[in-house]
């Protein structure tokens, strides 16, 4: 498991940045300076060489071959003059490119500057962190997205004579920011981690046409439906995969109401994993009942608000079995997970999706009791009031509760590690991050 920087570029709390000596520095090859072993990242992703400091710590330096096809830029060496071309611009004379060992290095700051990109060095973490306007760009962008999908907001369809709703999910490569000023390469649906939410009313006629943009095949399975057999999406079984550039069109009724999702079904692992997964909700026919002003909640009560909550994980420089880099809510990791907020009295209904392949999670709120109400898509004869709720992979549980207690109260996974960004290998006292989100009752 690798190093996680993204907690530490976000949020600050660096040292000062380590400056490069005025004037050249002249190295033997071979020579690398006795401070070797700094981690270095772009946009949180670990570059394959590591930086190094001078004998005096003084100065950094950082390959700026990584940096150059990390951009997806062009990249030169002239031996003779000692200098870098990065896109077929010099680098400047204060980032003093010498042969050290097999590679070539700069001093990061002004090699960073030169580039545009933000710098920040951590001493103590061994680590130094480059990003792109880009990152930051993106994740703004995302917000609209992310926030869609956590306050039940769902893709709007067309609709038919026949009243028939009709949606496109396109399944695509795309960049995505699990945390600010972090990215990484996700499997998509519409561009976005979780997919774009599908909110239907119990007996809508329901079309998805499905577009492969992937570089291989893949399907989507609508996890926990009623439907006929050729609809759910199993490679081999009920349909052929949908091969890269090809489509294929779901059509079923919306046969019951409650909390449901989909995801592929090809290539699972890498695939979910990977971001092919969201939520797909069936509002019942029935006119909710308001809900009273004490007592017990349930299921087909009209709440104040209606959150959605798809628990994944994200690999960014961690593979398939190895500890994740993030765990997610929606796509994002905390300190970036959108909070609850409400006003004292008012009440939630929170939908807890688990599309983890093998993850189990504990999701403990601070501060207040919930009411488990449904459970896997139907609603429970008696809603149990508890603080923490067990949630095995593919299992959704709905729950609501009175917001009765002014303040920031956390609402998290109670596995601890699923709370860390970086998982067994961050710094210890880190920041947390991972399964969080915060619940905002105003007085």
């Amino acid at each position: 498991m690798l190093l996680m920087a993204a907690s530490l570029y976000i949020l600050g709390g660096l040292r000062p940045d380590v400056s490069a000596h005025e004037g050249s520095h002249e190295a033997e090859e071979g020579e690398a300076g006795e401070g070797g072993g700094i981690a270095a990242y772009l946009d949180g992703r670990l570059l394959p060489t590591p930086g190094s400091l001078s004998s005096d710590l003084a100065e950094l330096r950082i390959s700026p071959q990584d940096v150059a096809d990390a951009l997806d830029l062009p990249y030169r060496w002239d031996m003779g003059t000692r200098t870098v071309y990065i896109d077929e611009k010099p680098l400047p004379a204060e980032a003093d490119p010498v042969k050290i060992g097999a590679n070539v290095m700069a001093v990061a700051e002004p090699l960073a500057k030169s580039l545009g990109l933000n710098y920040r060095y951590d001493d103590a973490g061994h680590m130094v962190m480059l990003g792109t306007p880009k990152a930051e760009k993106l994740f703004q962008e995302q917000e609209a997205k992310v926030r869609d999908v956590f306050e039940g907001r769902g893709l709007t369809p067309t609709v038919d004579a026949d009243g028939t709703k009709t949606f496109t999910l396109t399944a695509e490569m795309s960049d995505w920011a699990p945390v600010k000023g972090v990215l990484t390469t996700a499997w998509t649906y519409n561009g976005q981690v979780a997919g774009p939410t599908i909110r239907v009313t119990e007996g809508d006629k329901v079309r998805i046409k499905f577009v492969n943009k992937l570089p291989e095949p893949s399907t989507i399975h609508w996890h926990g439906f009623h439907l006929p057999n050729a609809m759910d999406g199993v490679p081999g079984i009920t349909q052929q995969a949908v091969e890269p550039g090809k489509e294929f069109v779901y059509e079923f009724t919306a046969s019951h109401p409650g909390t449901f999702m989909y995801h592929s079904h090809y290539d699972d692992m890498k695939q979910i994993v990977g971001g092919l997964y969201g939520a797909f909700i069936i509002d019942p026919a029935a006119k909710p009942v308001p809900v009273p002003a004490t007592g017990e909640l349930s299921d087909g009560m009209a709440f104040d608000r209606d959150y959605t909550m798809v628990l994944s994980r994200m690999n960014v420089n961690a593979g398939l079995d190895d500890e994740p880099d993030y765990f997610t809510i929606n796509g994002r990791s905390y300190p970036d997970t959108p909070p609850i907020e409400l006003k004292k009295g008012q009440t939630a209904r929170v939908r807890l999706i688990n599309i983890d392949p093998v993850e189990v999670h504990t999701m403990h709120l601070h501060g207040m009791d919930f009411q488990v109400i449904a459970r896997n898509g139907h609603a429970v004869k008696t809603p149990e009031t508890m603080n923490t709720v067990l949630l095995g992979p593919g299992e959704t549980v709905d729950l609501a509760f009175r917001a009765d207690a002014p303040g920031d109260w956390m609402f998290h996974c109670h596995i601890l590690d699923h709370t860390m960004n970086g998982g067994e290998h961050a710094r210890m006292g880190a920041e947390m991050g991972g399964l969080i989100t915060l619940v905002k009752v105003a007085s």
